[in-house]
C-alpha cells in the first residue's frame, strides 16, 4: 500500500483573505466596511501574504528532508554530459614550414560553446582525398573481353586472372544526407582490396618538393569515424590480461624504389607496387569508435611517387587513378589503410600506459626493421569491428566540449574539519577530460602538494592528503584530521580542471569553425557531428533515484539493477530499456539458459533518420557500455543490442458512423494502429491478472518483447478510434526468412530482440491486399563476378 504524505496546508492567499474575512462578522459585527480600501483589510491581507510564505516553506520540509537524505546516501546527481567530436585543422594559406604545433588544450568554439582538444598534434601543410576500389560487377562480355585484351601482360600466370573496379572517393558526410559507408571487409560490394587510399595533396600552389620536405619525418594524425548504424556491443567478463591497442587498420605508405638514372625528376620513383608500414606512436581502436591514429612519415628521400607507364595506373596493388588533373597535380604521396579482420581489436587508446579490464585491445605498429611500440588502452569492449567507414582525414584530433581553469585559487585553509569550497566553474568535468582535476595544497615552506580524489572521505586514513568532489556543484570537502587531513590553517589552495556539458554541445557538421589561438592561413572544422552531449539530472529525478539506489547500491546484479542503472546513463536520451536475463542474442532460436550472460536492449527516444523504428548509433551503445562496465560483476558477459525490426504490412478496412469524413477516420485509425505497433508507446490493453484483478496497462512502453502481432488486437484498436463504426477486416503481411513475402498471415511472430516495423494503410471497406503494399519479393543479394579494373581513360 502507498503511503500517502500529508500536505500541511495548501491553502493559497486568495483562500486566506476570503476565509479570514468570512470569520469578521462573527467576532466583529460592527466592522461592516470590507473593500479593499479599508485599513483593516489590508492587515488582513497581509497576515495572508506571510502565512502563505510561511506554509510554502513548511511544505517543503519533507522535500528537503529528502535532498537531505539523499545527501547522506552520497548519492550525486548526474551532472551536464559534454559533446565530443573529431576536428581536422587545415594549412590553406600558411608557412609550410615547420609544422604548427597544436598542444592538448588548444581551445576552438562553435559559435560561442568552447570545445578543448584532448590530443597534441602537428599541422602538416597537406590535405586528403580518401578513395576506395568499388567492384564493378556492371560490365558487358564485350567490354570485359576488350579489357582483358588491353591488360592482358598483366597476367603473370595462367592462373591469375583480372579483377575490374571503379575508383570511388568518400566524400565526407553532409547535414541532411545519409552517411557514406565503405565496408572494408565485404570485397563484393565494399572494396575489392580491403584498403581505404588516402591521398596526401599539397595547398593549391604550392611546390610539391616544399612540401615534401617540410612534412618528413612528422608525426600526421589520421582521424577514423566509422560508420554509426553497429547491431550491438558485447562486455565479456573481466579479466587481468590487458592486451596492447590495434587499431584494427594496417597504416602503409608508398614505398617505390628511388630512380638512380635521375630521369624521373624529384619525388618520383620507379618499380613495383610496395608499401612501408608506418611506426605507429599514439593509436586508437578506430574500427570501434571515432578515434585517432598518429604515424610518422618517412625521411624526405622516401617519399616518392611512380612513374607509371601507359595502362599502368591503378593496375594491380597501385593506388587508385585520379582522373581528376588539378587534384592529380596537388599528389604528394599515398597511405593505405589496409583492413586485417584477424587482427582487428576494439577500445580506445590513451598512450599513456592507463588501462582497464573492460575488454580493452591493443596493437602495435612495425616498422620494416622490426621495431614496434606497445600502446595502452582504456575502453569497454565491443563486438569485432566490422570494417564500415564513414570518414577518414589527416591533420585530426579529438575535441571536447570544455572550458580548462589552470590554477584557480579555490581559498585559505582555516584548520577545521571538513572544510568545504566551491569552485569557480561548474560541471567539472571528470575521465575524459582534455586537463585532469588537480587539487594542490600549500605547506608552510611555500612547497605545493597535489591531493587526490576520493569518492568517501570517511575510507580515507588520518595520514592521507584526500577530498571528495561533487561535480555538479563544484563542491570541494576536506577531511576531519581523523578522516583524511585537513588544510592547516593559512595554507592555500589551488584547483585545476575542466568544465563543460549541456545539451549546446551538441554541435552539427561544420559547426566548429573558428579559433583564437590558431595563426592566420589556418582552418579549423568538424567533419562529422559531436556526440554525447547530455543534461544532467534534476533534482525530482535525483529524489526518484533514492528507493532504486537502495536496491541496487550501485551494482548490476539483479534485472531490476540492470534497468534502473542503464536509465541513468548520462549523455544519452533513452526512450525504452529491455533486460533479458540468460539471454545471448547471436544465438536468438536456441534455449535461452546462457549462466552469466544479460542482454540489455536499448532504443533512443528519438532518431532523426528512422523516426518509426528508432536504432541506437554506435556512440549511443558505447556510452551504454562505458556507464554499465564499472559496475557489473567481474564474471557477467553482457550484450548492449539495438531492437531487430520485423516489417509487417497492415491493411484495415473500416466502416464509418453517418455525419464522419471517412479520409479523417482513416487517417485517425492509421496512427492508432501505427503508435500501437511502436516501439516506444506501443502495447497491449490490460489483461486479467491471476488474483481476478486488473493488472497495469503495458500500453505506453513500447510494444512488449516476445508477444506475437494479431489481427484481433488491431481491429480491438481500430474499434475504438472515434467515429469508427466497425471493422470489416484486418489483413497482415510479412516477410519470410529467405525475404519473400507471405499474405496474409494469422499472426506474426516476435521473438528474441524482433519488434514490429509496421506500414498501416487504411480503407473504408474491405482491407486491401497489404501484399501490394509490399513492393513485392526481396531483392536476392548480389552474386559475387570477378570483376577487372576500369580505368576512365584508355
Amino acid at each position: 500500500m502507498t503511503i500517502q504524505i500529508p500536505v500541511l496546508d495548501d491553502r493559497s492567499f486568495d483562500q486566506l483573505v476570503r476565509e479570514t474575512l468570512a470569520r469578521v462578522p462573527v467576532h466583529t459585527p460592527e466592522w461592516t466596511n470590507l473593500n479593499e480600501s479599508d485599513p483593516g483589510v489590508t492587515i488582513l491581507e497581509l497576515f495572508a501574504f506571510l502565512t502563505e510564505n510561511l506554509l510554502y516553506r513548511s511544505n517543503r520540509i519533507p522535500e528537503a528532508n529528502r535532498l537531505k537524505f539523499l545527501t547522506m546516501l552520497g548519492i550525486a546527481l548526474q551532472p551536464p554530459s559534454p559533446g565530443t567530436g573529431l576536428i581536422t585543422i587545415s594549412n590553406d594559406k600558411g608557412p609550410l614550414a615547420p609544422p604548427l604545433a597544436v598542444p592538448a588544450g588548444t581551445e576552438v568554439r562553435a559559435g560561442q560553446v568552447p570545445f578543448t582538444t584532448g590530443v597534441p598534434m602537428a599541422v602538416l601543410p597537406v590535405s586528403s582525398a580518401v578513395y576506395y576500389k568499388q567492384p564493378q560487377t556492371a560490365l558487358d562480355l564485350a567490354t570485359q573481353n576488350r579489357y582483358k585484351l588491353l591488360y592482358q601482360t598483366f597476367l603473370e600466370s595462367d592462373t591469375d586472372i583480372l579483377t575490374f573496379y571503379k575508383p570511388v572517393s568518400l566524400d565526407p558526410p553532409a547535414t541532411g544526407r545519409p552517411d557514406p559507408v565503405v565496408d572494408l571487409a565485404d570485397q563484393v560490394n565494399g572494396t575489392i582490396d580491403r584498403s581505404l587510399w588516402v591521398a596526401l595533396l599539397a595547398p593549391k600552389n604550392a611546390d610539391l618538393d616544399a612540401v615534401r620536405r617540410a612534412i618528413a619525418g612528422q608525426s600526421l594524425s589520421i582521424g577514423v569515424y566509422p560508420a554509426t548504424r553497429t547491431p550491438g556491443q558485447v562486455l565479456p567478463p573481466q579479466n587481468t590480461d590487458t592486451p596492447a591497442v590495434d587499431p584494427g587498420l594496417v597504416f602503409e605508405i608508398a614505398a617505390p624504389e628511388p630512380d638512380t638514372s635521375g630521369l624521373s625528376g624529384p619525388g618520383i620513383g620507379v618499380g613495383p607496387a610496395r608499401y612501408t608500414r608506418l611506426p605507429v606512436t599514439y593509436a586508437e581502436a578506430v574500427l570501434d569508435r571515432p578515434g585517432l591514429v598518429q604515424v610518422t612519415l618517412p625521411p624526405y628521400e622516401q617519399l616518392l611517387l611512380w612513374a607509371f607507364d601507359p595502362e599502368e595506373e591503378g593496375t594491380g596493388d597501385f593506388p587508385p587513378r585520379i582522373d581528376d588533373a588539378a587534384v592529380a597535380a596537388r599528389l604528394v604521396s599515398w597511405i593505405r589503410l589496409r583492413y586485417q579482420p584477424t587482427t582487428a581489436g576494439t577500445g580506445t587508446g590513451s598512450g599513456t600506459g592507463s588501462g582497464c579490464d573492460c575488454g580493452c585491445t591493443g596493437g602495435d605498429s612495425a616498422a620494416d626493421n622490426g621495431s614496434h611500440t606497445t600502446l595502452a588502452s582504456l575502453s569497454a569492449a565491443s563486438d569485432a569491428p566490422t570494417g564500415r567507414i564513414t570518414w577518414a582525414g589527416v591533420n585530426a584530433t579529438r575535441a571536447v566540449q570544455s572550458v580548462t581553469v589552470p590554477s584557480e585559487s579555490v581559498g585559505i585553509g582555516k584548520g577545521t574539519p571538513f572544510q568545504t569550497f566551491t569552485l569557480a566553474r561548474t560541471p567539472v568535468l571528470g575521465d575524459g577530460a582534455p586537463h585532469a582535476l588537480t587539487v594542490e595544497v600549500q605547506d608552510i615552506d611555500g612547497t605545493w602538494h597535489t591531493w587526490s580524489e576520493i569518492d568517501d572521505i570517511y575510507a580515507a586514513g588520518p595520514a592521507d592528503a584526500v577530498f571528495t568532489l561533487e561535480r555538479a556543484t563544484g563542491l570541494l570537502t576536506f577531511g576531519n584530521g581523523l578522516a583524511g587531513l585537513r588544510p592547516p590553517r593559512g595554507a592555500a589552495i589551488r584547483a585545476s580542471y575542466s568544465s563543460g556539458g549541456g545539451l549546446q554541445g551538441q554541435v552539427a557538421i561544420g559547426g566548429i569553425s573558428r579559433s583564437v589561438v590558431l595563426p592566420g592561413g589556418f582552418a579549423v572544422t568538424n567533419p562529422v557531428p559531436t556526440w554525447g552531449a547530455g543534461d544532467g539530472e534534476s533534482t525530482a529525478d535525483g529524489e526518484s533515484a533514492v528507493t532504486r539506489w537502495l536496491r541496487h547500491r550501485d551494482r548490476l546484479v539483479t534485472a531490476d539493477d540492470f534497468r534502473d542503472l542503464t536509465r541513468r546513463t548520462p549523455g544519452v536520451d533513452l526512450g525504452r530499456v529491455e533486460v533479458l536475463p540468460l539471454f545471448n542474442p547471436d544465438h536468438p532460436g536456441e534455449p535461452q539458459n546462457w549462466a552469466g550472460m544479460v542482454t540489455v536492449l536499448v532504443i533512443p527516444r528519438s532518431d532523426p533518420l528512422r523516426p518509426q523504428t528508432p536504432q541506437p548509433d554506435r556512440q549511443f551503445l558505447g556510452a551504454v557500455c562505458g556507464w554499465l562496465d564499472p559496475r557489473r560483476l567481474v564474471t557477467t558477459e553482457l550484450h548492449v543490442r539495438g531492437p531487430e525490426y520485423q516489417p509487417i504490412w497492415v491493411s484495415v478496412g473500416i466502416a464509418t458512423l453517418p455525419g464522419q469524413v471517412p479520409s479523417i477516420v482513416e487517417q485517425a485509425v492509421a496512427k492508432a494502429v501505427q503508435a500501437f505497433l511502436s516501439p516506444l508507446t506501443g502495447g497491449l490493453p490490460p489483461t486479467a491478472a491471476d488474483d481476478g484483478l486488473i493488472a497495469p496497462a503495458a500500453s505506453g512502453t513500447g510494444w512488449p518483447l516476445g508477444v506475437d502481432v494479431r489481427p484481433q488486437d488491431i481491429e480491438a484498436v481500430a474499434t475504438r478510434v472515434a467515429g469508427v463504426r466497425y471493422v470489416d477486416s484486418v489483413l497482415i503481411a510479412m516477410t519470410d526468412a529467405n525475404g519473400s513475402v507471405v499474405s496474409p498471415v494469422d499472426s506474426v511472430p516476435i521473438s528474441g530482440l524482433r519488434l514490429p516495423a509496421a506500414t498501416v494503410t487504411v480503407a473504408s471497406g474491405p482491407a486491401p491486399d497489404p501484399a501490394g503494399l509490399t513492393g513485392g519479393s526481396q531483392p536476392a543479394p548480389p552474386t559475387q563476378v570477378p570483376v577487372p579494373v576500369v580505368p576512365d581513360t584508355c
